[in-house]
């Protein structure tokens, strides 16, 4: 079972298996009581809710707070509180899209430039029969209230944002309250890889935790962005000193 939250640069992950997770996820889809907001946190996203105190309260309002990544994990270890289990975002996607399918859900893609959403979410059907396309859109066609209404008449059972960091969390914060049945999750770039425009990294790297070195070979402008990794790492380091100095007082 989870054994509560591990702390990490004052972002509280959730210490779960994925199991728990999508049965937990379900169970409230199921009775249709509430909405579920997931953060899937890797080290990018923990940095710049250092950087914004907006986007760290975004984030905070979250239902699940996942470890996305093995940066995330690292930290936990080094903090003497190792995390259950990663649960990375994009084959979290999939698993809810296979749910989604077998109970004939309806889904919505929001984000992406124009035209990849929509070759996700038909990928997606192929993948999974039985899933139901409740809608999608771009994130270049507008985010204000036209948007948010067109999509909230939807209410899909489960609401994919992939507008990127910080803006997919600070826009499903702003407008949960709208979806009150509905699993809404920021999924970044992954619909770039459901789509086909971008390739997921093979097994070898998945297998060994080096699925951002792959990222950065193929990727060099990701460069600036896995900057954040070393200072995460730092900033780890520096809460594991101040926890040593308050034990030892």
């Amino acid at each position: 079972m989870s054994k509560g939250r591990v702390t990490i640069v004052d972002i509280p992950i959730d210490n779960l298996f994925k199991s728990q997770l999508v049965s937990a996820v379900y169970t409230r889809l199921e009775k249709q009581q509430k909405n579920t907001f997931i953060v899937t946190a890797n080290p990018e996203i923990i940095m710049a809710a250092k950087r914004n105190d907006s986007y760290q309260q975004a984030i905070l309002q979250a239902d699940y707070i996942i470890p996305d990544g093995t940066g995330v994990m690292l930290a936990s270890t080094i903090l003497s509180q190792p995390l259950a289990e990663k649960i990375v975002g994009y084959e979290l996607l999939h698993t809810f899209l296979s749910y989604a399918g077998k109970q004939q859900k309806s889904v919505y893609f929001f984000g992406s430039k124009k035209g990849v959403a929509e070759q996700a979410a038909a990928n997606a059907e192929t993948l999974y029969p039985g899933l139901v396309i409740a809608g999608v859109k771009d994130g270049y066609s507008g985010i204000g209230q036209e948007t948010v209404e067109e999509i909230a008449a939807c209410q899909p059972d489960f609401l994919f944002v992939g507008l990127g960091v910080p803006l997919q969390e600070l826009w499903i914060a702003q407008h949960r309250h709208l979806f009150p049945c509905s699993v809404l999750m920021g999924v970044g770039g992954s619909f770039d890889v459901l789509s086909g425009k971008t390739k997921r990294a093979p097994k070898f790297w998945l297998d060994w935790n080096l699925e951002w070195l792959y990222r950065l070979i193929t990727q060099p402008t990701r460069g600036v962005r896995m900057i954040q990794l070393p200072i995460f790492v730092v900033e780890v380091h520096k809460q594991k000193w101040r926890e040593r100095r308050y034990l030892a007082k």
